[in-house]
């Protein structure tokens, strides 16, 4: 038997395994900023662009709604700019830029992460020696 009826059972037990400290099963959504810095560090783009570089560098699927909204956001703190570009051809582009405050808090970012990777590394050490046994 087959249907949603059969798949409430399991939904119900992965979300009670969630509850109890398992890791979830998505990247969590905060990154996306310090992402998003990084990508326009390197240079000026426009919204298609940062979701195909996103997909290209770091293998992350974005809605188009939760870039946005990240953006105006961004761009809201000061950490970036936004302008119209007019193309020979085709609509104009919103693009993005970084400013000295995005800078900034990149390199909070690159601290905090690293910082982040340094407790995951002590982990994952931990967890080859145990799993070992």
């Amino acid at each position: 038997m087959t249907g949603v009826a059969d798949t409430e059972p399991r939904a119900t037990a992965l979300k009670s395994i969630a509850e109890h400290g398992l890791p979830p099963r998505v990247t969590p959504k905060n990154f996306l900023v310090a992402w998003l810095l990084v990508l326009l560090c390197r240079s000026e783009l426009y919204g298609y662009e940062l979701l195909k570089e996103l997909r290209d560098e770091f293998g992350i699927t974005c809605e188009h709604g939760a870039l946005y909204r990240t953006l105006r956001g961004l761009e809201g703190d000061g950490f970036i700019r936004s302008h119209w570009s007019a193309e020979d051809h085709g609509p104009a582009k919103r693009m993005y830029e970084l400013m000295p405050a995005g800078r900034a808090a990149l390199e909070q970012w690159g601290d905090a992460l690293g910082a982040y990777r340094a407790s995951l590394e002590k982990f994952f050490h931990l967890y080859h020696r145990v799993s070992e046994r």
